[in-house]
């Protein structure tokens, strides 16, 4: 049986977090005539569960009802979790060796290809980005598109990716936004959200654009390609646009 301050201790958990997820039925301890909280290791067990979906994004509510779940439920989310972080272990690895090559590149002033600089990134990386795209475009049209790329992600992202990086090779080659290369790769983009999304109107298209930088989701994932690249799309689309 373990105090709630030694709980806080172990677990990194602070005291009043302990208290909150009693307070909502997520974790509840026993409590003595005292008044103190006691924690068993089945709650222990219980807390390293919360904080394990808690890593890989679910929240307070949907961890509660996985919680409910008999052991055979549990034991499968487990399992599900392992995987999550097998996959998460493997990305940071490839960051790390990206990281490493830009140190060493850095150091004895040897030149990277922008897409070993960004070894490891991916436009779709953000979880926030589908919640973006839903608060601009409408749950409905997102989840069609999301019907529309089943067994097809990797594809889709792939494409994406190389249009970006292109555009942010460009870009650090010096050329204009509204470049023919770029009025080119901005068609390209067209053509893929219209393959893997939706028909797109050409309105819409310019819309999506002016959305990259507008919105900080959608920058920060475009900017992972290098500072500006966002806007520098941005730029390209509404040229290729006005020119349709």
């Amino acid at each position: 049986m373990y105090l709630i301050k030694y709980v806080s201790e172990i677990s990194g958990v602070s005291v009043r977090t302990l208290h909150h997820y009693d307070e909502i039925g997520l974790l509840s301890p026993q409590k003595k005539e005292n008044g103190y909280r006691y924690y068993t290791e089945e709650d222990m067990t219980f807390l390293q569960m919360i904080l394990f979906y808690k890593y890989l994004g679910f929240s307070l509510k949907t961890i509660k009802e996985l919680l409910k779940k008999g052991d055979g439920e549990v034991l499968y989310h487990l399992k599900a979790q392992l995987k999550l972080m097998q996959k998460e272990k493997q990305k940071l690895l490839t960051l790390i060796e990206t990281l490493e090559k830009t140190i060493e590149s850095k150091e004895r002033k040897v030149s990277m290809s922008t897409k070993e600089k960004f070894k490891g990134f991916s436009y779709q990386d953000n979880q926030k980005y589908k919640q973006a795209a839903i608060d601009l475009y409408g749950r409905e049209v997102i989840e069609e598109a999301i019907q529309k790329q089943k067994g097809k992600e990797q594809e889709l992202t792939n494409g994406f990716n190389r249009i970006f990086f292109a555009f942010s090779e460009n870009k650090s080659n010096g050329l204009s936004a509204t470049a023919q290369e770029n009025i080119q790769l901005a068609e390209e983009l067209y053509k893929h959200l219209c393959r893997y999304a939706f028909d797109c109107p050409m309105d819409v298209f310019s819309s999506i654009a002016y959305g990259y930088v507008q919105n900080k989701e959608f920058k920060n994932n475009l900017d992972q390609f290098g500072d500006g690249t966002a806007q520098y799309v941005c730029d390209a689309v509404q040229q290729y646009v006005k020119e349709q």
